[in-house]
């Protein structure tokens, strides 16, 4: 995979100052053709600084261009994540179609973001990478959906069978959880549940402290946030 070179006097006449706070972009491709279209117009947002050549430990967002996706790619971005000296350094991937094999391996690789290969603008990865910079996601609609199915598939067919919901709460706690929530008390939940009151105490004890979750609203907000209830 080749580097895109930016020199420090290129960034200089877009207006760019190395050592600013703006975003720190390295570009990788591994199909050049893509990359050197638009990268005139990735030196130009004021809002972004684009590194040179084995700078890209320091990026704050790696920006990947690759008409195919290949393991010997997943296991390139793995590399260049691990060797990441920013703390919550991104990658966003310009790439060709996806095998689904694929796509959990490099959400594991550090990706936040794809965007399809094919007809891409500079204005759209422009907008992508300051987006996945500031924490968002931004995926195709097919993704989305393949991610909501791997969701409920994980939910459904290993967490339960393993007596566990989202979160790393087990079934027992989720049901007290949804109780409490409901504006049940602890004799309450008991009485549906079938349990003792003491056991009730134990599982909210244990929960919160495994969790570190300050009080029993905590709880609830924890359970809602990890979508387990």
């Amino acid at each position: 995979m080749s580097v895109v070179t930016v020199s420090r006097a290129d960034e200089v006449r877009a207006g760019q100052h190395p050592g600013s706070d703006r975003i720190a972009v390295a570009v990788h491709a591994a199909d050049r053709r893509l990359a050197d279209q638009l990268e005139p117009a990735l030196a130009l947002p004021r809002e972004l600084r684009l590194l040179a050549a084995g700078e890209s430990a320091l990026a704050d967002v790696l920006l990947v261009f690759s008409e195919m996706v290949t393991d010997s790619l997943v296991d390139e971005l793995a590399a260049m994540s691990a060797a990441a000296r920013r703390p919550g350094q991104c990658i966003v991937l310009v790439a060709g179609p996806l095998r689904e094999r694929h796509l959990a391996q490099l959400f594991g690789a550090g990706v936040v973001s794809i965007l399809p290969y094919r007809d891409v603008t500079a204005h759209q990865v422009i907008r992508t990478v300051i987006a996945s910079h500031g924490g968002q996601a931004v995926l195709p609609a097919s993704l989305t959906r393949w991610l909501v199915e791997e969701t409920r598939f994980m939910r459904t067919n290993l967490l339960a069978t393993q007596g566990l919901a989202a979160g790393g709460l087990t079934v027992r706690e989720v049901e007290v959880i949804r109780l409490i929530a409901q504006g049940e008390e602890t004799a309450g939940i008991a009485s549906s549940l079938s349990y003792s009151e003491r056991t009730i105490k134990k599982i909210v004890k244990d929960l919160m402290s495994r969790l570190e979750l300050r009080n029993r609203a905590h709880a609830v907000s924890y359970a809602l946030r990890v979508g387990a209830i």
